[in-house]
């Protein structure tokens, strides 16, 4: 008998302890996150420049590659294929898009080249964003463009140009 009283409290211990668990799985402690920029100083005063020089253009600033870029492969008809090129772009971040205001085709993906921008990695993106049909133009941040050089970078493209589901173009113009 005394076995079974053990046992029958243990048993209760163990669900009590799984039961207050389960209650408290949903919260989290207090100041377990804290708020972040989404820019930097240095790409806000960029984005400002941008907005000034191309008004004509709505521009944004950290967008998902996700969020503009999908597998041109069914989900559906092959998942794991999908899955994994979605991978390639789904935790990726563009510095700036820029888009025209009227029909709200994306001109060009901008990049603000820093230190943390690798070569390398740098031309996969672009090849990636090429394959998907935008255009990419980089400037490096040491060496921004004026607001003339970003016009005739950014309004000969909005002006009549086909966007995302234009032909191929050539991979990204790399501006320094």
């Amino acid at each position: 008998m005394t076995t079974l009283l053990i046992i029958l409290v243990v048993a209760a211990a163990i669900a009590f302890a799984v039961f207050a668990k389960l209650k408290a799985g949903g919260e989290t402690e207090t100041n377990s996150y804290k708020a972040k920029r989404l820019l930097t100083p240095n790409e806000l005063e960029f984005l400002n420049r941008l907005e000034a020089a191309a008004p004509e253009l709505r521009f944004h600033g950290q967008v998902a590659m996700g969020a503009i870029i999908e597998p041109n492969t069914s989900r559906r008809e092959n998942g794991k294929e999908y899955m994994s090129l979605r991978g390639k772009v789904a935790q990726k971040i563009i510095d700036f898009i820029a888009q025209d205001r009227a029909t709200g085709d994306i001109v060009a993906i901008i990049e603000l080249d820093d230190k943390t921008h690798s070569g390398n990695k740098d031309a996969a993106r672009d090849s990636i964003t090429a394959d998907a049909g935008y255009k990419t133009i980089r400037w490096h941040s040491k060496n921004k463009p004026d607001a003339a050089e970003i016009r005739s970078k950014l309004l000969p493209l909005a002006k009549g140009q086909p966007s995302q589901q234009a032909a191929k173009q050539p991979a990204a113009s790399h501006l320094k």
